[in-house]
């Protein structure tokens, strides 16, 4: 749990900076991405723990499934949903020559 939420603090401070440019506020959007985990991660619990003990699923191709559909639906969550309006919104303060 602890590697989990680190590793989403670190996606969504690198893809508020970097993907999306976006100087939407941050409270609301760390809000709606921990909505998308709230519901994502026990799902996923869900159907990995059905498809490799209840149909004999091979563990690697249940996490490699699970990680190119959060990969999928975390980016069109966060393009379409946290940051719909709000992208290349932020300033971007160039160093003048002197």
């Amino acid at each position: 749990m602890i590697a989990l939420v680190l590793s989403v603090l670190w996606n969504f401070t690198l893809n508020r900076k970097f993907t999306f440019k976006s100087a939407a506020n941050i409270p609301v959007a760390m809000t709606k991405i921990a909505i998308y985990y709230a519901i994502f991660t026990p799902l996923s619990l869900w159907w990995g723990d059905a498809l490799t003990e209840v149909a004999a699923w091979n563990y690697y191709v249940v996490l490699i499934g699970t990680m190119l559909i959060n990969f999928v639906t975390e980016f069109l969550y966060t393009r379409f949903v946290i940051y719909r309006n709000q992208i290349n919104t932020a300033v971007v303060v160039e160093e003048s020559e002197v």
